[in-house]
């Protein structure tokens, strides 16, 4: 009933326009476009469509590992990407069974990281649910997210320390907009102080992020704040038009001018930013550590004070 055909250049289109306008949970995390910004041969490709009479009712983009299937580790994201026309409840099981039937006969474990609910268009429990039904193991991190209600100042929501923090940071009539290109390497500078930090580094290089402001100037934002022409903290956004998301992926602050709470008024500026864009949630990523088995309350608190809200993120292993 269902044909699967493994992945090949000369499917690139037909993939990115199915993840981008067929699809009930595809994001451009998902597209060849962005796959492709990491260089050839970096990773062993094992994506593959899944197609009924012609049309593509799903993509599972993945790398072989070793002999392992893992959702593509040049993504946030991987599948299975499902067909909004295919996504029921008399369809799902069989679409499930066709991807999971390729995996188990070609490699020797799988693990799966489907688009987290927050990015989908159509609540993802069919796919969950198939998921358990054929044996998977599902694992859990703790995200969050801060609604954005239409006619509300997203400060409204924020705790009463982190009002006052950024009252303290309008006083300094700090400027808030896009980090031009010839700030780019001072914004990775503090990047990578601020990842030293915490003992890890950076997934992107410099290079690889200034190819992704050019590959997606609409879906990829890079956000500052100054005083008076000297930069204190920058970030970098992913939108997610479709589901109308902004996520929060670095923080690159100078933290030797913490006293000028230029964070809190990135945060805020942030979230104002996405509300103007009449988005509706602005995601702050996970605050689990080793899999999910660690919460670093300090970092959640932190969000909370932006009236960030429980989300989950989940993966699923055979």
């Amino acid at each position: 009933m269902y044909e699967i055909l493994p992945f090949s250049p000369d499917m690139e289109s037909r993939w990115d326009r199915f993840v981008m306008e067929n699809s009930m949970n595809g994001t451009f995390l998902q597209t060849r476009k962005f796959l492709n910004y990491h260089p050839e041969g970096k990773f062993t490709d094992a994506s593959f469509i899944v197609e009924k009479s012609g049309i593509i009712v799903a993509v599972v983009p993945g790398c072989n590992v070793n002999g392992n299937f893992i959702s593509h580790q040049g993504s946030t994201f991987g599948g299975p990407v499902v067909s909004k026309d295919f996504y029921s409840g008399n369809k799902i099981l069989d679409i499930i069974k066709a991807i999971d039937s390729h995996i188990v006969q070609n490699f020797k474990s799988l693990k799966l990281k489907p688009t987290s609910p927050i990015f989908a268009t159509t609540p993802t429990d069919l796919i969950d649910y198939a998921l358990d039904h054929f044996g998977y193991r599902r694992h859990i991190e703790l995200s969050c997210y801060t609604p954005i209600l239409q006619g509300s100042d997203p400060l409204e929501l924020c705790t009463r320390e982190c009002r006052h923090n950024f009252r303290q940071a309008e006083k300094q009539n700090l400027t808030y907009g896009e980090i031009p290109d010839k700030e780019m390497e001072k914004f990775y500078d503090f990047l990578v102080l601020s990842k030293a930090r915490h003992n890890t580094k950076p997934v992107h290089t410099l290079a690889e992020l200034r190819d992704l402001k050019q590959r997606f100037p609409k879906d990829i934002l890079f956000r500052g704040v100054w005083k008076d022409s000297t930069y204190l903290s920058g970030m970098m956004i992913f939108t997610f038009c479709q589901a109308k998301v902004f996520h929060f992926q670095y923080l690159a602050p100078d933290d030797t001018k913490r006293e000028t709470n230029a964070t809190t008024a990135l945060f805020i500026n942030a979230l104002r930013e996405a509300a103007q864009a009449k988005y509706e949630k602005f995601s702050w990523g996970i605050s689990t550590e080793d899999g999910g088995d660690y919460l670093n309350e300090n970092l959640y608190r932190f969000k909370e004070s932006f009236g960030a809200l429980p989300c989950l993120n989940a993966r699923y292993e055979k």
